[in-house]
């Protein structure tokens, strides 16, 4: 009986401790403002009062997107392409959001990335309205906002 129970303890230990160390490897997930978990996203205006449109993915050409989502709010079903004022970054596996100036896979003219977790509230007037496509990329030495 002694055995069972001893065997019972360790098992269940063994379990415990197995299961903190999953929970202790994981990696949280960075959010950015006004933006769900997992999301790259861009905005009319400012952050907190303006349309937004949320990418899970790269997207190499923003003339089919609309700020699709807050529409109530200033911008609200106004076409992404070259109308960018505001970006956050929210994602849960690391990407910095890579935004460029053409539409299309070339990815030749780049404008600026946002960190996992960060955000960029009005961006720079020479930076405001030019973001045509967004590129997901893992950690890079580009100095990001």
């Amino acid at each position: 009986m002694r055995v069972r129970r001893r065997l019972a303890a360790v098992t269940g230990l063994t379990a415990m401790a197995a299961t903190a160390g999953l929970l202790l490897g994981a990696s949280p997930a960075s959010a950015g403002p006004n933006c769900a978990s997992g999301n790259h996203c861009v905005f009319y205006l400012g952050i907190n009062d303006s349309a937004r449109q949320s990418y899970f993915d790269t997207d190499s050409n923003f003339t089919n997107d609309t700020f699709n989502e807050l529409t109530s709010r200033a911008g609200g079903g106004v076409n992404v392409n070259d109308n960018t004022v505001s970006a956050s970054n929210s994602s849960t596996g690391g990407y910095e959001s890579h935004y460029y100036r053409d539409a299309g896979t070339s990815w030749s003219t780049f404008l600026f990335c946002v960190n996992p977790g960060s955000y960029v509230d009005y961006l720079p007037s020479s930076q405001q309205n030019l973001a045509s496509a967004l590129r997901l990329r893992g950690t890079t030495t580009i100095s990001c906002y």
